[in-house]
């Protein structure tokens, strides 16, 4: 870990070298040709693969050009999403209670601000503040596993109001990038696919909160490097905290934010290599993160043995005419599961995980999605996807068949105004648990999403 750091501070280092020795060159140049116009020769691009605007806005340095005015900079511009959803759908009274019933729900689901603070010609800071769930407060649970049903006061909030990412980038010689800050990881579609127009289901997958954190941002430094088609990343970020992995959602509780600190005596490493951009449409990916989590609890004494949670994930999205299909894969594995478990039982407190505790040493997801551009502002799609976070298991933790899920789903999305979306989603959930039936459930989403005009 330490050795990646070091690498990561090297690159910077030498880009930062190459940028100056640039810089001066630019100003020696600039001297003698103030009076010529400049040429397409002259003029070097640096594009950001992960920038949604980059066809639009790319960052240009020139060597044969005027300066422009230091009253230009710093300069600010902003995006905005966000989304309502009300749903339909069935579920149970308690865990012995086999008979689905019928329950509906309204949803402020998320509003999304982004902002760029525009610094130089290479370098800028964005930032996104996220409002979920319409506010904030705690939140009264009712948990209808819990054997006879009961209602909990969980460790989370009711809503959010968070600062979603906010990290500095800065744009060097030979297509090199570094980026410093709470950052998205490159590590599913949800983490990817983060624009609503770009994907026309709900949510660009329905099962990753089930086995990893949903929009996964994490704090640290990466750089990027760009080669042709190709795409690199390498990063060191802040990891998760075993403390709070859970039966049904893996090691996606563990995302630190229950508190106002993150715990960072475990980093993790993740990187990936892209061809294309998956983000536009076509695109495929290969990524991994890596870390242990083990020091990043607060009870330090009841767990002595490593927790290193491994992620490899392939996905991609590519557009072919009015077709359109997107799809990932990610193998999860989670070590000394059964101590960790174990550890997590006999916590106290809002931390006890109570029936919860149990976990898989594997998981695995699979998700397929295919489209048809029926018209131009109206598309439908068909989606399978597939989760089992108890793929295997270590030690004296049994598999459990109900978090062996599969979920098929069909709907349209509908660009009715200029940035403004309907979308429609009807879905049939199956878990291997026998006896548990099929339950469905039907959705529409009213939003906007202003990274459209682009």
């Amino acid at each position: 870990m330490k050795s990646v750091f070091l690498v990561l501070i090297f690159f910077s280092t030498l880009a930062h070298a190459q940028e100056s020795a640039t810089t001066t060159i630019t100003t020696t140049t600039t001297t003698t040709t103030v009076q010529s116009a400049p040429t397409e020769e002259s003029k070097t691009t640096v594009e950001d693969p992960d920038d949604d605007d980059d066809d639009e806005k790319p960052i240009a340095t020139s060597t044969a050009s005027v300066e422009k005015p230091r009253g230009e900079f710093p300069k600010f511009e902003f995006k905005s999403y966000g989304y309502i959803s009300f749903s339909q759908h069935e579920t149970f009274k308690t865990v012995q209670n086999l008979e689905p019933i019928v329950r509906r729900q309204m949803d402020l689901a998320e509003f999304a601000f982004e902002g760029e603070y525009i610094l130089t010609e290479n370098s800028k800071i964005e930032f996104e503040v996220e409002i979920e769930h319409g506010g904030v407060g705690t939140a009264v649970e009712f948990d209808p596993f819990e054997e006879f049903g009961e209602f909990e006061q969980e460790i989370e909030k009711g809503g959010e109001v968070v600062l979603h990412e906010v990290y500095y980038k800065k744009s060097f010689k030979y297509d090199t990038t570094l980026k410093v800050g709470k950052f998205p990881l490159f590590i599913s579609l949800g983490s990817v696919l983060t624009k609503p127009h770009r994907y026309p289901s709900i949510l660009p997958s329905d099962v990753e909160a089930r086995m990893i954190p949903l929009g996964w941002t994490e704090t640290g430094v990466q750089i990027e490097q760009k080669y042709g088609p190709f795409t690199g990343r390498l990063g060191v970020v802040t990891g998760l905290n075993s403390e709070f992995f859970r039966t049904y959602n893996w090691v996606g509780g563990g995302y630190q934010r229950h508190f106002e600190t993150m715990n960072a005596d475990d980093l993790a490493t993740v990187g990936s290599l892209e061809f294309g951009n998956v983000a536009k449409g076509y695109g495929i990916a290969i990524a991994a993160y890596k870390g242990d989590t083990t020091k990043n609890r607060y009870k330090v004494d009841k767990l002595k043995d490593t927790a290193t949670v491994t992620i490899w994930s392939l996905l991609g999205s590519y557009k072919l005419g009015k077709f359109g299909v997107q799809g990932q894969m990610i193998l999860g594995e989670l070590d000394n599961a059964d101590k960790v478990s174990q550890a997590n039982a006999t916590l106290g407190g809002l931390a006890k995980p109570k029936a919860f505790a149990p976990l898989g040493s594997k998981a695995r997801l699979e998700s397929v999605q295919v489209s048809y551009d029926a018209l131009e502002d109206l598309t439908f799609y068909l989606k399978q996807e597939h989760v089992d976070t108890f793929a295997d298991v270590a030690g004296n933790i049994n598999k459990n068949p109900r978090y062996n899920m599969t979920k098929k789903s069909a709907g349209l999305m509908w660009m009715w105004d200029t940035a403004a979306f309907m979308k429609v989603q009807y879905s049939r959930e199956k878990t291997e648990l026998e006896g548990l039936p099929e339950t469905y459930q039907a959705n529409i989403a009213f939003g906007f999403d202003l990274d459209r005009f682009n």
